[in-house]
């Protein structure tokens, strides 16, 4: 009978997709973003042609590529603030 042990080393691999990689909607909303103001997902429904859930998708795809974060709105905590990633 033969025993054989296996150990997997577990690896973080961060890779950043760049802009180019991203769809329309993902690059529109980061064009808005761009300036380094916060914003509402509503507020950037009134300045590109997309529907909510375009946005709301394009904004996953930023976030996954590290490019964007979502901040805390004081203002109203249902609507979080979107900007660019500092660094």
């Amino acid at each position: 009978m033969w025993d054989i042990t296996m150990t997997t080393a577990t690896m973080t691999l961060q890779v950043e997709k760049p802009i180019e990689a991203l769809p329309s909607s993902a690059k529109a909303v980061f064009s808005l973003l761009v300036d380094g103001k916060p914003r509402t997902l509503n507020e950037m429904v009134g300045s590109v042609s997309f529907s909510p859930r375009t946005i709301r998708n394009a904004l996953n795809r930023l976030k996954e590529a590290g490019l964007i974060v979502a901040k805390f709105n004081f203002r109203d905590a249902r609507k979080p603030l979107y900007q660019l990633k500092a660094g």
